[in-house]
């Protein structure tokens, strides 16, 4: 029996150590003991008013149950605030902790939030997110899945890979929709000729080419620039092939050409647009009576 009370007294110790715990408990039991004793009181006094309706009893009482739990909470705030402080500065650290091991992961999940909010893309759609090019084939809370593009440079290596892009990209990156506008988009294709060629010759073959290819999908072109037009009130965007001419090195003059190709053929179109203004050079024929496929 010694040795029990020896235990109890061995587990006891630190905690009468620790005055300001004690303290604490004291004081909370005479508040919650004298409380408790206010509010037996108070409801006994308001249950004996006969004079009230049995509504108003009932109301009041409620009243008072509402209000000691109110006292009850402001009162263990106080004298606990101490230890609820260091409580809560423990779990602040906790917390800063799991945000940082999971900060790429919260991040993801944000990015997914303001890709379905704002409607930025599709499953299907031809999008651009951090330099990665692609259709859309997948979506989930932290990644959003791409098949690569074939309209690589020449200098690429593989393409019409599954490329997975976490969401968080979408949160510091801009996201490029191709497809957000219909089933055309403007395709440039650059040529770079020497200052000593015939440039005049240049711009006409590649404009022919332009032309030649633009004339094969014309008119659903034309249907297609004035449903954007009706849709989203927009100006009718330019259907009809042109070219421009850049001076930006000075034994080169640079011809851009933009045409509206369809979705998914623009590595193809350019291919044939370089073919077709390599035979336009090497011949005097009009490409557009001539037309190479």
């Amino acid at each position: 029996m010694q040795g029990y009370y020896d235990r109890l007294a061995a587990a006891l110790l630190p905690m009468l150590a620790d005055r300001a715990l004690v303290r604490d408990a004291v004081i909370s039991a005479v508040f919650i003991f004298s409380l408790m004793v206010c509010r037996s009181l108070v409801r006994r006094a308001i249950l004996r008013r006969h004079d009230l309706g049995s509504e108003v009893r009932r109301r009041w009482v409620v009243y008072l149950r509402n209000c000691s739990l109110g006292v009850f909470t402001l009162g263990m705030i106080f004298i606990w605030g101490h230890e609820i402080q260091t409580f809560a500065v423990s779990l602040v650290a906790i917390a800063a902790a799991v945000v940082l091991a999971t900060k790429e992961m919260i991040l993801c999940m944000l990015g997914s939030i303001f890709r379905s909010s704002s409607n930025a893309f599709a499953v299907g759609d031809r999008v651009e997110i951090g330099g990665v090019r692609g259709q859309v084939i997948d979506m989930n809370l932290v990644s959003t899945t791409l098949m690569e593009s074939s309209h690589a440079s020449h200098c690429q290596g593989t393409v019409g890979r599954g490329v997975t892009v976490p969401n968080s990209l979408l949160l510091s990156q801009p996201v490029f929709n191709e497809s957000m506008l219909g089933d055309y988009v403007l395709q440039t294709i650059h040529i770079a000729i020497l200052r000593s060629d015939d440039w005049e010759k240049a711009e006409r073959v590649l404009m022919e080419a332009g032309e030649v290819i633009a004339a094969e999908y014309a008119q659903d072109l034309s249907r297609h620039a004035r449903e954007l037009e009706r849709r989203y009130a927009l100006e009718s965007p330019m259907m009809e092939p042109r070219v421009r001419i850049f001076l930006d090195r000075y034994e080169e003059i640079g011809l851009q050409l933009q045409v509206a190709v369809p979705l998914g053929q623009r590595s193809k179109v350019e291919q044939r647009v370089l073919r077709l203004f390599l035979q336009g050079m090497n011949t005097k024929k009009s490409l557009l009576k001539n037309d190479v496929k």
